[in-house]
């Protein structure tokens, strides 16, 4: 897989439910410009220290084209920090594979995307 982008995005909000967490990002990713991003994460344990996530994405990039996303993956959480796989379905015919590390206590995410058929 090759290496496309590497990133640092904002967490601009969390949302809490009782079966269900989402977390919103907002960031400059590489060629995809802006991008505006949730992902509700569902847990698998009592613990809700892992589980599978879905969410979407939608991007505007430097000429003006929008492109949207469907995320979706897999979890696991220690404490404040997640760690996130997920396998990205873009509008534009990108498919990505991305690494996520989340810290809720900064309100950061460290992004690695990587085109998954390279």
């Amino acid at each position: 897989m090759e290496l496309i982008a590497e990133t640092v995005m904002d967490i601009t909000s969390v949302i809490i439910n009782d079966d269900s967490s989402m977390v919103c990002f907002e960031g400059n990713v590489g060629k995809y410009g802006r991008v505006f991003a949730n992902h509700t994460y569902i847990p698998s344990t009592a613990s809700k220290n892992s589980g599978k996530f879905y969410g979407e994405a939608r991007t505007i990039m430097e000429d003006g084209t929008m492109v949207s996303a469907s995320l979706q993956g897999v979890f696991r959480r220690d404490g404040g920090k997640i760690n996130v796989l997920s396998l990205d379905d873009a509008s534009n015919g990108d498919q990505n594979y991305v690494t996520i590390e989340i810290d809720l206590l900064e309100k950061k995410s460290t992004v690695s995307v990587y085109d998954a058929w390279t």
